[in-house]
């Protein structure tokens, strides 16, 4: 659908440039941050096993915080893409007329919940051997979540309202979630992360049951 519509490649330009600033911007930082944490600890024969351990952990917080970063700084231009994919999608626009200052509290909302359960899971990384695991589903589940807060915000449905519907379909939002984690994890590919994200839960939020 993406590449099929002009307008909706007009619209993610700036959102995939801004993803490859933040992404870059935050592999480079955590490394470093985590880097400055164990550089103490590290025996020097065990210096290059330890870098790549380090190099793996800075990722994956960079990947735990790519989302609720982008899900606030980026929100205007994501719930612009929802528009516009619903509109194409059904031809008609969602009823609700959300300003921007009025994206970026709703995107701050699911950010905030999504620092606290990702920190939360992220300490699982550390309990072997079930704990990592177990993160990378309540990642999946936030990721789904997360794109899912797009759409539903579009509408103008309020944030606990949001959370019962993401309940009610949870077999779609991990589906979902799924299919954009993976997508994080592919260099290159996930400059698309976030318009192909929200396309496909706009498409999605579009089959859903919505009376709250």
């Amino acid at each position: 659908m993406l590449i099929r519509n002009p307008a909706l490649i007009a619209l993610s330009l700036v959102p995939i440039a801004l993803t490859l600033l933040l992404l870059m911007g935050l592999a480079f930082s955590c490394t470093w941050i985590v880097g400055q944490m164990f550089s103490g600890w590290i025996p020097d024969e065990f210096k290059v096993f330890a870098q790549a351990i380090i190099l793996v952990l800075a990722l994956l917080l960079s990947y735990f915080l790519y989302l609720p970063m982008a899900r606030v700084l980026m929100a205007p231009f994501a719930e612009a893409i929802s528009r516009k994919t619903h509109s194409i999608s059904t031809g008609e626009a969602f009823r609700s007329d959300i300003n921007w200052i009025r994206a970026i509290k709703e995107g701050l909302k699911i950010a905030l919940l999504h620092l606290v359960v990702g920190g939360f899971a992220l300490a699982l990384n550390f309990i072997p051997p079930i704990g990592p695991f177990i993160g990378i589903a309540i990642a999946i589940a936030l990721c789904g979540l997360d794109f899912l807060d797009v759409p539903l915000s579009a509408r103008g449905i309020v944030f606990g309202n949001k959370l019962g519907i993401a309940w009610r379909n949870k077999s779609a939002a991990f589906g979902v979630g799924a299919a954009s984690y993976l997508i994080l994890l592919i260099p290159g590919i996930n400059l698309l992360s976030l318009p192909v994200g929200v396309i496909g839960a706009t498409l999605l939020t579009d089959q859903f049951d919505l009376d709250t």
